[in-house]
Order: structure tokens, then sequence, then C-alpha cells
């Protein structure tokens, strides 16, 4: 770029280059460098191109048994273009991972990596498939005998990612825990180590349901949670919210057709960023989809209803269309296929993806410069 353009005005420009050129950028020259691994100019790069288009990441096993991602570009063209992100070692090393979530164009997975003596060591990964960084967090202990779950989002204010891990307390310690039924724990990549969450859990929690169940929306990390009925056993479900810059807890109470439906299945998924929650049974012939609006149960509103052309299906996540991904098992529940729901038409896409049953997911991201001060994989 020439020296006659002033600094300020080249600036301009290269923050709005495609993330590809602006890697390339960097290393062209040192101060460009210097503007470009600061946080204020990460930060800005994030919300300037926040109109750029949604990526899908796909994970699944193939009918060989090996782990593949593949990303697409959610536009038009899907499921045509495409390619295979390159994984990194953290990643790879996972053992039975599964994708907590996405915010700012990070990717958070959970597993646990084997140690020489096969002692399992739980472990989250945060990835940016679109500039090759990622960083592992060994977590806390982790009770398995106890309810917990795990959240994920980078705080909209600060850019700084941030892993929740949530757990029950045994009865008998709770004394240490300050009586509390449930400890909240936070992980901040910019301190580096875990503390105590700012926020407090309800005791009037009982239980939660994760995984699958925890999406990250304008600041706010979203849980369903149970509860009890007041001089009853009768158990309900509604939303646990977390507001990652003051990291509070809120309620959110489902309508009564969502909340108090026995032996139900919910899901939890980001529809054209906003909250919705899919309610059907794997026996059931139908999945509704209900959109949250202003953030109570009043504003829930049914969208529309999935006849579903197969008993094995489950729902995956949304496109930036509106257009709703689900796996469809085999007869033999062997494998399944990749289709998509077109909601005006009921058009069902077979996306052309076979996998190993079960092992398919799919999230969605926005090409981001958070973790360009990790080391390069």
């Amino acid at each position: 770029m020439s020296d006659h353009i002033p600094f300020e005005l080249q600036v301009d420009i290269i923050k709005r280059l495609p993330i590809k050129l602006l890697i390339q950028a960097r290393s062209a020259s040192k101060a460009w460098k210097s503007v470009i691994d600061s946080s204020d100019f990460i930060a800005a790069y994030t919300v300037h191109n926040n109109d750029q288009p949604q990526h899908l990441l796909l994970r699944y096993e193939n009918l060989y048994s090996m782990e593949t991602y593949v990303s697409f570009v959610d536009d038009d063209s899907f499921p045509q273009n495409k390619y295979s992100p390159t994984v990194p070692r953290s990643v790879n090393l996972l053992s039975d991972s599964i994708i907590i979530g996405t915010s700012h164009g990070l990717v958070c997975l959970f597993g646990c990596y084997l140690n020489p003596s096969h002692s399992r060591k739980p472990t989250a990964v945060i990835w940016n498939p679109s500039i090759r960084r990622s960083v592992a967090i060994a977590l806390p202990y982790m009770d398995m005998h106890v309810a917990h779950a795990l959240g994920f989002g980078v705080c909209p204010v600060t850019s700084d990612p941030k892993i929740v891990k949530i757990s029950g307390t045994r009865r008998r310690h709770r004394k240490m825990k300050g009586g509390s039924r449930w400890q909240v724990e936070v992980f901040s990549l910019r301190s580096g180590v875990w503390r105590n969450s700012y926020g407090k859990l309800s005791d009037k929690l009982v239980n939660l349901k994760w995984p699958r169940s925890q999406v990250t929306i304008d600041g706010f990390i979203y849980w369903f949670g149970v509860g009890n009925t007041v001089g009853s056993d009768t158990e309900y479900c509604y939303l646990i919210s977390l507001y990652l810059l003051s990291e509070e807890f809120g309620e959110i109470y489902l309508p009564n057709e969502l909340a108090f439906r026995d032996k139900m299945e919910l899901h939890l998924f980001n529809f054209c960023d906003s909250l919705a929650v899919l309610r059907g049974r794997i026996m059931d012939d139908v999945i509704q989809v209900w959109r949250m609006g202003n953030g109570d149960s009043k504003s829930f509103t049914k969208l529309f209803t999935i006849k579903k052309p197969h008993m094995s299906i489950v729902p995956l996540g949304f496109r930036m269309n509106g257009e709703l991904m689900m796996s469809m098992a085999d007869n033999d529940e062997d494998s399944e296929t990749l289709i998509d729901y077109e909601p005006f038409s009921h058009h069902i896409n077979d996306l052309g993806i076979e996998s190993e049953c079960s092992s398919l997911l799919v999230c969605s991201y926005k090409e981001s410069l958070i973790l360009l001060d990790q080391p390069d994989i």
C-alpha cells in the first residue's frame, strides 16, 4: 500500500478486508501487524464485519469411523461451497467430544484427554476455525454423579471468551459451598484462571437438561432448567440465563405447552439471532418450533410445525434463512443422513452427507480475529 496514503486511511481499508487477506496483510508490514494484533482492532473488526456470511461447521464420523469436519458458507450456494478446515491437535486429541457452543467466531468443544495411565482429563478447547488458532483449558473436577452443565460465550463488551461450569453439590458438602445446591465456576481467557461466579443460581433449580441444550445470543447464555411446583412433585422446565458481563443469572418461564409436557424432548437453538425452543418426542410424528420475543413466557410464539418423514429424526440447528437441519437415521439405525427442512414449502432436502448414527453435530459461526494472540496450529 502506498506510503502516500495516510496510515489512518490504510487501517480503515485493511479492516474491510476478508479475514484471509487480513492475515496476509499482517505478515506484510510490522506496522499493520501491530495494529491488527491490538485488542481494539480485533473487537472493531468483529463488530464491523457482523453482516458477513455465516458459516456452518459440521462434525461427524464417516462410514469408515473417521472423525470429519466440514465448513460450509451459509448462503445461496449451500451446500456446494464447502471446505475442510485445519483441525488443531488440541481438538483431534479430545475423546468423546461434543460442541458446547459458539460465539463471536469461536467454537468451544468439551471432551477428555487420555493420559498415559488411561485416566481421563476433562478438557475444553476454544477454537477459531477461521484463523487456525485454538487454546485448551483443563476443567476443575467434575462429579459425574451429580447434575452439571457447561456454557460458553464471548462477552460482547470486553471480547473476553468465558467458559461456565455449573455443578450440583452433594448434600453433605453444601455447608462448605455456602449452603447452596449449586456451584458455578467461570473461566475467563483473559485472566487464565477458574473462579467462582459473581452470580448465584436459585436453589429452586433441581436439575439441568444438558448437553445439546445451550445457546449464546446477544451476550446471554441460556440453558434448560428443571424446577418443582410448590406443594407438588410435578416438575416443570424453564430457561436459565447468564449475562456474560455481570455474570448475573435470570429465569424465563416457558408457556405451559412447553413447560409441563411429560417425557418431552426439548431442544434449544439460535433461530436468526432469536431464541428458539423445539418440542417433540422421538416417537412423535411432528416437531413444534417456538420463538421467544422480548424475554418472557408471554412472548413465545409457535412459528411452525414440522411433519417428520421418519420417526428417528433429531434437530441439529438452523440456517440463516430459517431452514432447520436435522439428522435422519436409516431403517436399521446404523447410519444417518443430513437433511434440511424448508418451513414455507415444507420441502425436505437430502444434503448428501451420510455418517455413523448419532455422530452428526452442527454449529454456526462468523469469521473473527479473536484468539489471534494464540499460537498458530
